[in-house]
């Protein structure tokens, strides 16, 4: 692991840990992290790898728990269904602001996005796709130009990435998704608000919708076994 620049090293320190944790790579969601053997791989004091952690508990990143440690957030259900039905409210206002305050530049970006997922769906690039969706929500939340909504939806769609290590509770929706971000692009490019906001809020209802049936047809399947299993 390479070790971080004395300079800004809350800052270095959030941006590396952030994307560990979020990666996959390393941690299971559940796994207990240990902040001295980080401070130790990375070559700083726990001071500025704790104001990291901190900021990440307060995103829904990680749990802390007193005199247990710290714990990557193990994505129950429950959770995840909280996360989308919170996600559909902040992007759909998130897309309403977007819409009064969009340019030509930030269309055709968007533009631009819609056809790199087309191509990855194409390419069966399902990681790649899924990184250039996120990004697509991400450069609206962006422009709609609200520092708090931001803050906000940043947070959710962080958890959302950790999510993704459970890929069990990720509603995929393909490829409808692109469809549904070609209307929300319209809806922006004809700055109409009201619209925007419905075309957002639907996305991710139906995306919620997806999950809640997934987890059902998880949660039946264990009967569905003990019933067929012999007697």
């Amino acid at each position: 692991m390479r070790k971080l620049r004395r300079s800004s090293l809350s800052g270095d320190a959030y941006e590396f840990v952030r994307e560990l944790f979020l990666s996959g790579t390393r941690y299971a969601p559940g796994d207990k992290i240990s902040v001295e053997e980080l401070s130790r791989e990375l070559g700083v004091s726990r001071t500025p790898l704790w104001s990291a952690i901190n900021r990440l508990e307060a995103e829904g990143i990680v749990e802390i728990v007193p005199r247990q440690g710290v714990y990557l957030i193990d994505y129950d259900p429950a959770r995840a269904l909280e996360i989308y039905v919170a996600r559909e409210a902040l992007e759909g206002m998130a897309a309403r602001l977007a819409a009064a305050n969009i340019t030509d530049k930030h269309l055709a970006a968007l533009q631009t996005n819609i056809e790199e997922q087309r191509a990855k769906l194409g390419a069966r690039d399902l990681e790649g796709y899924y990184a250039l969706a996120l990004e697509f929500h991400e450069q609206i939340v962006r422009i709609a130009r609200n520092r708090t909504l931001e803050r906000l939806l940043i947070s959710v769609l962080a958890q959302i990435r950790a999510m993704r290590i459970q890929r069990d509770y990720m509603p995929m929706h393909l490829p409808q998704s692109c469809d549904d971000h070609e209307k929300l692009l319209e809806a922006l490019r004809l700055r109409n608000g009201d619209r925007a906001e419905l075309e957002a809020r639907s996305h991710i209802r139906d995306l919620t919708q997806e999950m809640r049936r997934a987890l059902a047809a998880q949660s039946s399947t264990p009967v569905r076994a003990k019933a067929n299993a012999p007697a």
